[in-house]
């Protein structure tokens, strides 16, 4: 019996049939996907204040209004919200805590 071919079908070289066996060549964008990567080290932010021939931190500022704060007899614990106003010129800065309490240092 002879096998019946269809003119418009062509066959497949062995060449061509071993090379769709073979399983497909990873990417180098797939192999840099499964690498971990590095986070970025986070920016440090700092807010500084300049009035004449001075220049301070605020976040300084804020520590040592809050410790004022706790040296009245407040626990520092107790802080849930925190407001700082500072007033160069006058060489001070206020301090509103809890909406309640309030304060002032000088620097």
């Amino acid at each position: 019996m002879t096998k019946a071919v269809n003119p418009d079908v062509k066959e497949k070289a062995p060449v061509e049939a071993a090379a769709e066996k073979k399983a497909p060549v990873k990417k180098a964008a797939e192999k840099a996907e499964k690498k971990p990567v590095k986070a970025a080290p986070k920016a440090e932010d700092a807010v500084y204040i300049q009035f004449g021939e001075g220049e301070w931190e605020a976040s300084q500022l804020a520590a040592q209004a809050k410790a004022a704060y706790v040296a009245e007899g407040h626990r520092a614990s107790s802080i849930k919200s925190f407001r700082l106003y500072v007033k160069p010129e006058e060489r001070k800065a206020y301090y509103v805590v809890n909406d309640k309490s309030t304060g002032s240092i000088e620097f």
